[in-house]
């Protein structure tokens, strides 16, 4: 597969691991978005984390789903990174008008004074929740391994990495002890091997190599046992119907400004690029309760 997941554990399984490659899905989302290289690589490292951590979490239904948010920054204004429980994902960035971010731009540069939240709604008749990402570090993947180290107390190492033509990310976990027993017991370091020499992938090496390779590379001298490739996929699920919703949202004052010099109005969707063109009945009846 082009695009896909897939799961793996070393060893006597003390230690887990998930690889992802979005390759063709990533640029077909591309295609008509414009993005600065530094935000395009931003964008491309959430939604490799949003799969890893989607092809992780066991409590989503089949309608389940979790995003990265990024609000109210600077110049990155707003991104979205989403990956559903059968891993269809999208993902969309706004940028503040006449804003160009330097090539290789820290992440505290590209998203200064932003809220960046990890939301999971599980689906069902669950509640969704949201969990507050601290960032103060000056990259995606580190920010990511203090939050879980924080909030989870989980011990997690992510590496990501994303250009205009893949998104690729790498997240190895310590296994949790159950039931007062730990296969960690058979390899007490187990751990801080692996760890170790995951912190020595490269931007290069991920975006280079397949995952086969890129496996190799790192724990060659381990016993690395891997699940089935799954299949990730871009999927919009952006409607004519939707949109209204929005236009409901925006309130009859501001649809009346948009009417005011045409007789329709355009709404383009942010993760897809498709257009809607709602006449003046059309936008008038989308407000009626």
């Amino acid at each position: 597969m082009d695009d896909f997941t897939q799961r793996f554990v070393i060893g006597h399984g003390a230690v887990r691991g998930e690889y992802v490659r979005i390759g063709p899905a990533w640029r077909a989302m591309l295609e008509r978005r414009a993005y600065p290289p530094a935000v395009t690589a931003l964008l491309g490292e959430c939604l490799a984390a949003s799969a890893l951590f989607t092809s992780t979490l066991k409590m989503l239904q089949d309608d389940g789903r979790l995003s990265i948010q990024i609000q109210q920054g600077k110049p990155v204004s707003m991104l979205v990174a989403e990956c559903r429980a059968d891993l269809s994902v999208r993902a969309m960035a706004r940028v503040d008008p006449g804003e160009t971010p330097a090539d290789g731009a820290a992440l505290t540069e590209l998203i200064a004074g932003a809220t960046f939240a990890l939301t999971i709604d599980p689906g069902g008749d669950y509640d969704s929740y949201q969990s507050l990402v601290p960032v103060e570090s000056d990259n995606l993947a580190e920010t990511l391994n203090e939050y879980m180290t924080r909030s989870e107390q989980l011990a997690s190492r992510f590496v990501l990495a994303a250009n205009d033509q893949a998104c690729v990310g790498l997240l190895v976990q310590r296994v949790p002890e159950q039931g007062g027993k730990a296969d960690v017991d058979t390899d007490p370091d187990a751990w801080n091997r692996i760890d170790t020499l995951t912190r020595t992938a490269t931007r290069d090496e991920l975006l280079g190599l397949s995952g086969d390779e890129m496996l190799h590379r790192l724990f060659h001298q381990e016993e690395v046992r891997l699940m089935p490739e799954r299949a990730v996929s871009f999927v919009c699920r952006c409607s004519k119907e939707r949109v209204a919703g929005v236009l409901q949202m925006l309130g009859s004052n501001e649809v009346r400004g948009l009417l005011a010099d045409r007789r329709f109005i355009e709404v383009d969707c942010d993760f897809c690029g498709q257009r809607y063109t709602f006449t003046a009945e059309e936008a008038w009846a989308a407000l009626a309760p």
